[in-house]
């Protein structure tokens, strides 16, 4: 990652403007996961003044706990997991890197249910052989397969640990999760498998943040939005003309300067988000303007209290001969100028979503 993308740590590296680090722990939060231990390199003075501050908050206001275990000495992939004591016998293991809509409720609950020592997730990834595939009998050619395509079972880097599993990993030196896995089965352990077909993707690299960001918009839904329903939900409805959008005060939230977000209001009850998306866009009474279509939806947990909002996030845009539209009381912006440092009413992943979309239609017209 930081060959391609910079000096800043892969986990604190923003996909559609979250963190992989915040995305962990919010889909840990969103799987009510109550006791979260991060386990942190000495040295990476970023990802732990991140996890001391917003981390510990966003996981206090999710109704959970983030605990730092520091590694003086690096331990591996998998090897801080003998040192950590938690609450439950089964300890789930993520790893920053991987982005994935899995189930791991259901997993937990499959690993408990097999009595395994070690349960890993595993899911089934197409890969081209670049040559010739010949099978053969008896010394002959009876099939002939010209660069095919095979499935390939791999392990999804997520894993259940029981106590029995955690004790044999070695103390004081570094140990992956390959190594366990033989140890375990050495043992005559049980190593249980748990198929899954949800999205998933290693994040490693600045390509791979890109197709990360792909992924996530084909499927928000899986990928956004929590199991438990959010206490308030709110639409944007963002107006595209040409690159700039439409920006238009709501009087129910006053928008932060910095993020200049764009159309935001609070939903109205006896409305649908669409209905609501409508509406909003008949209060511009511009000419021209499509139909809104959801770009996304997110639940964001606040930092500072117990409330989550969930995020419906419209486009509706005006047809090129309106290009060069002008109202006085309605501010367009570049989308390109957009100011994502702010995390106000989910502006930072409204802003990321919305620049995404305007490259994907423009891929010349966004440095993004």
């Amino acid at each position: 990652m930081r060959a391609s993308r910079g000096r800043k740590h892969k986990a604190l590296v923003e996909v559609l403007g979250v963190s992989m680090l915040e995305r962990n722990i919010l889909a840990l939060l969103s799987h009510n996961v109550r006791e979260i231990f991060l386990a942190v390199g000495v040295l990476e003075k970023s990802v732990l003044a991140y996890a001391r501050g917003r981390g510990q908050r966003i996981a206090r206001a999710g109704g959970a706990e983030l605990k730092l275990f520091i590694e003086k000495h690096p331990l591996g992939t998998i090897g801080a997991a003998k040192a950590i004591r938690t609450v439950s016998d089964d300890l789930l293991i993520v790893n920053v890197d991987n982005l994935t809509s899995l189930d791991l409720t259901a997993m937990v609950e499959h690993h408990r249910a097999t009595k395994a020592a070690l349960t890993v997730a595993t899911h089934t990834e197409p890969f081209q052989i670049p040559f010739g595939q010949v099978s053969i009998k008896d010394g002959e050619i009876v099939d002939y397969r010209e660069k095919p395509v095979l499935p390939v079972p791999l392990c999804s880097g997520t894993y259940v640990l029981s106590k029995t599993a955690r004790s044999n990993i070695p103390s004081g030196r570094p140990s992956s999760a390959p190594e366990l896995v033989h140890t375990l089965l050495r043992e005559k352990q049980k190593v249980s498998a748990f198929p899954h077909s949800s999205p998933w993707i290693d994040v490693n690299d600045a390509a791979s943040v890109a197709k990360a960001e792909e992924l996530v918009m084909d499927d928000f839904r899986a990928f956004e939005l929590w199991r438990r329903p959010a206490t308030i939900e709110t639409v944007t409805l963002c107006v595209l003309n040409n690159r700039r959008v439409a920006l238009l005060r709501s009087r129910s939230h006053r928008t932060s300067a910095t993020a200049r977000l764009p159309v935001v209001s609070l939903l109205s009850q006896n409305d649908t988000p669409l209905q609501n998306a409508y509406r909003l866009r008949s209060e511009l009474c511009l000419p021209g303007v499509g139909k809104p279509h959801i770009l996304a939806s997110f639940d964001e947990q606040g930092a500072r209290n117990t409330q989550r909002t969930r995020h419906h996030i419209f486009v509706a845009e005006m047809p090129p001969d309106h290009a060069r539209v002008r109202r006085r009381e309605i501010s367009w912006v570049l989308v390109s100028d957009l100011a994502a440092g702010t995390r106000r009413h989910g502006s930072s992943r409204t802003i990321a979503y919305l620049q995404r979309y305007v490259a994907s239609q423009n891929p010349h017209s966004l440095g993004h």
